[in-house]
């Protein structure tokens, strides 16, 4: 699974290890003692663990099979809404009251984004929340994008050791667990477009026109309406998608664009000027911390990794590199202004968004050897 002709993984590996490394620090820093050496500890651990994983053959995986996968991934999943249903929040991440203030406000008529937890996310979002707003527990979203993940690592995963790889690399990660104390849904936001990408391969026929093509751009559309990093996502994926057919490939971006500006037209016509403000592009602006010259480069990159990609493990190894590369550079920035331990144990700067890029990177590790395009780049 490593080595050097395997790039790709070991890649994939460090930045997943990194992002746990920061959680394992800061947490050990604020809740215990000594947090330099318990998070050398944990990646040495983390690292032995997957040493040893990486090992196995085919012989020693005799009592393992497909339907081990799959009634160990549904005892996750039912351990999990066992976790949210009982055990309360715990932290001060504000993304759930944001959420939970947006749909209150909504139904009471007022203008949604004047929240004073200033929600970052597109209507889309919202409206997803709001049936389990409504049973009082969106911490549910964990529940659905963790069953989301496992399903697309049961359907996408080539051999036994791809799926254990990529199941036992999430749960050495904190970054899962912390979604699940503190009720964060960004592990289900980026399980949306995940999701669309693997319907798209599965049913949309690129030689043909049919009514698939409006209803994926409707849904890319809808996906978009949840946050704005989905962007960086589409900008790999579409071009990998659409290169052989650049017109095609421009009516549907026109199509999920149109859908998209739909989806916040009405909250533009609502007010104007708390849409400019407050709404969700002055939000996400605000919190990013990065220069608009930063954000056209990754756009760009990302364009060209998709161009380059020449299957869905190097997409979603593209996509979750663009992912991480903006939070990486916002974090940067915060640490040279108030320096790393502000930065990263104090708040200043919120490592929760690392986890955008955990499901891209984790469906990106493949146990054939990585070839050409981007492998032979980072290499």
């Amino acid at each position: 699974m490593f080595g050097k002709n395997n790039i790709r993984n070991t890649a994939a590996v460090i930045l997943i290890a990194f992002v746990s490394g920061l959680y394992f620090f800061k947490y050990s820093a604020i809740y215990l003692k000594y947090p330099v050496l318990l998070t050398g500890l944990y990646l040495i651990i983390f690292s032995v663990v997957l040493f040893f994983l990486n090992r196995l053959n085919d012989k020693r995986f005799i009592f393992l099979n497909q339907k081990f996968t799959i009634v160990f991934s549904s005892l996750m999943v039912f351990i999990s809404f066992l976790w949210i249903t009982f055990l309360p929040r715990f932290g001060e991440v504000g993304r759930l009251p944001a959420i939970e203030d947006w749909i209150k406000r909504f139904f009471n008529g007022s203008f949604p984004y004047n929240s004073p937890f200033t929600p970052s996310g597109f209507p889309v979002l919202f409206f997803l929340s709001t049936p389990f707003y409504l049973l009082k527990n969106i911490g549910y979203l964990e529940v659905i994008g963790l069953s989301l993940f496992l399903i697309s690592v049961i359907y996408f995963s080539n051999t036994l050791k791809e799926n254990l790889f990529r199941i036992i690399i999430l749960l050495l990660s904190p970054v899962l667990f912390y979604g699940f104390i503190v009720r964060d849904e960004l592990f289900f936001n980026m399980m949306i477009p995940l999701v669309l990408i693997f319907l798209m391969e599965k049913f949309y026929d690129r030689d043909n026109y049919n009514y698939k093509f409006d209803l994926f751009g409707i849904l890319f559309g809808l996906a978009l309406s949840t946050r704005s990093v989905v962007a960086i996502i589409y900008a790999v994926y579409l071009v990998y998608l659409f290169k052989s057919n650049i017109p095609k490939g421009i009516k549907f971006i026109f199509l999920l664009a149109l859908v998209f500006w739909f989806t916040l037209l009405p909250f533009f016509l609502w007010d104007q000027n708390s849409f400019l403000t407050n709404g969700p592009f002055a939000v996400q602006s605000y919190l990013s911390y990065l220069p608009f010259w930063n954000v056209i480069i990754i756009l760009g990159i990302a364009i060209y990794l998709g161009w380059i990609a020449s299957n869905l493990n190097e997409v979603f190894f593209a996509a979750g590199i663009m992912l991480f590369l903006p939070v990486f550079l916002s974090m940067l920035y915060k640490i040279f202004e108030v320096g790393f331990y502000q930065a990263v144990v104090n708040d200043v700067f919120d490592l929760s968004y690392f986890i955008f890029c955990i499901p891209f990177l984790l469906l990106s590790i493949q146990e054939q050897k990585s070839i050409k395009s981007i492998g032979k780049i980072l290499a």
